[in-house]
């Protein structure tokens, strides 16, 4: 082969690579340092050395089957054909979840998940939807009750807001407000715990977060090119 055919397929080669987009040149993923809270995440390790904070712990998974952040339920009883580990787990390529615990309990969750196409993560927020809808008022006993909303959001392709609430003499004791959305083949979550009831300001900061993301998933999902 003479160095000019060498050449150019070297240039070629150069050329394909650096016109192809994050998503198509490498294998999906969520790089860690990518979601809005790891660096809180990086904080608390970097004080490792420190007495820990047993009630105030910031914590991150790589977990490709880490179920999604946002319950679709409280309790497992209710709907036992629909496991929480299963929901929105086929066609998964990478994922990355991070929490905030507080004695415990999660107050804090974001999450990112990439799936080998949109169509699989399209299929996925559809099963937590229905899974939501089959737990709107999934319990209720003499003294109190559980239920979930679900309302549509103009966010993404895709999104939805759901508040979750526990009420005992009629009064909200436990809960969680969350923004779930979809861009291209990626879900996205943002978690908050709650106990006073739903109104139009439970979703802020969730929603905020949602926008952040999604300015920025485009780097790692496999987004369409814009017209222009």
């Amino acid at each position: 082969m003479s160095r000019k055919i060498i050449f150019t397929a070297a240039l070629l080669a150069g050329t394909a690579l650096a016109g192809a987009s994050p998503a198509s040149a490498a294998a999906p993923a969520v790089p860690k340092g990518f979601l809005l809270h790891d660096r809180e995440v990086a904080t608390d390790q970097a004080k490792k050395d420190e007495p820990a904070d047993a009630e105030n712990v910031w914590r991150a998974s790589a977990k490709v089957g880490e179920r999604f952040a946002a319950d679709f339920c409280a309790h497992d009883t209710v709907i036992a054909s629909l496991p929480k580990d299963r929901i929105g787990q086929t066609g998964r390529a990478a994922a990355r979840t991070v929490y905030l615990d507080v004695k415990g309990e999660t107050e804090t969750a974001e999450q990112v998940i990439l799936y080998r196409s949109e169509q699989a993560a399209r299929a996925a927020l559809g099963q937590f939807r229905a899974a939501v809808e089959k737990c709107r008022q999934s319990e209720v006993w003499k003294s109190g009750s559980y239920s979930r909303t679900l309302a549509r959001v103009a966010l993404g392709d895709e999104a939805w807001k759901s508040s979750a609430r526990e009420y005992e003499d009629g009064g909200p004791v436990a809960g969680d407000d969350v923004v779930i959305a979809r861009r291209a083949n990626a879900v996205i979550v943002y978690l908050a715990s709650a106990s006073a009831k739903p109104s139009a300001r439970s979703y802020t900061q969730q929603l905020a977060h949602t926008r952040q993301m999604l300015a920025k998933i485009c780097q790692i999902a496999a987004c369409a090119p814009q017209q222009g």
